[in-house]
Order: C-alpha cells, then structure tokens, then sequence
C-alpha cells in the first residue's frame, strides 16, 4: 500500500467520524433551554416584571431557611397562597410544582423527598390582593 492510499484512507476514517458524530448530536433530543415554554413567558413578560417589582416595592421578599428536613418560608403578610415551582438546573424531568396556602405568615414544607444538590426556587404568590414572584436558589 502507497502513501496515497493511506491518506485516502485516513481522510475517509476521518470523514466518517465526523458525520457519525454530528448524526450522533442530532438525534438528540435534548435542548439547552431551560424552559419548553420560552415564547409564551417572553409574551408574558410585563406581568412577570410586576409581579417581581411588586415585592421590591411592597417589602414582601420571603426569608428562606433550610432547618434538618424542613424548608421554611416566612412571608413578609400574614396570609399567603400561591405556588412553588422547585426546578432542577441538571434535570428537568424532576421539576415539582407545589401550591401553598398560609395563615400564620410561615410555611413549613418536608424536603427530604427531594434530591439533593442544586434547585431554583420560584414562589409565585398572593397576598392582600396583590401578586408577586420571587426567585431564589437552593443547595439541599
């Protein structure tokens, strides 16, 4: 075998290889984004936006504790109902949302279901007629 052969060989190998891998990255179906719902959040923005400047300017931003197994939040008002949206950077499949509802001005929840490591807490509440969002991350 010559010389040319072998580099048309090697080419060949290469080129095969590179096609394999980007078939490879293709028929993956995972995507970098982090929410499926993206455009419809973007269309929604502005009610985000006052839901997130409600609780600057109403002083309503909840204090978050980790005792144990416990996770509490303790709301700036008394009586609190919304949601929490838990969501996992590192796999979305275990995302959890949750609905609450509070009369003392703390919630307790048990997280000791949930996998340990990192987690994007979002609370979406109402209280006292006005609505408000915060976010927070979480290392369980």
């Amino acid at each position: 075998m010559n010389w040319g052969t072998k580099i048309f060989l090697s080419l060949g190998v290469f080129m095969l290889c590179i096609i394999g891998a980007g078939i490879y990255m293709v028929s993956q179906d995972t995507d970098t984004l982090e929410d499926t719902d993206y455009y419809e959040q973007g269309l929604n923005y502005d009610q985000i936006y006052n839901k997130k400047s409600n609780v600057a300017k109403h002083k309503a931003e909840p204090v978050i504790k980790i005792n144990h197994d416990t996770l509490y939040i303790q709301f700036a008002t008394v009586a609190n109902s919304g949601n929490l949206i838990f969501k996992r950077p590192s796999d979305r499949s275990i995302d959890l949302q949750l609905p609450f509802e509070t009369n003392t001005g703390v919630y307790q929840l048990p997280i000791s279901t949930l996998k340990k490591g990192a987690w994007n807490l979002e609370i979406v509440w109402k209280s006292e007629g006005l609505e408000f969002l915060t976010d927070q991350q979480l290392h369980l």
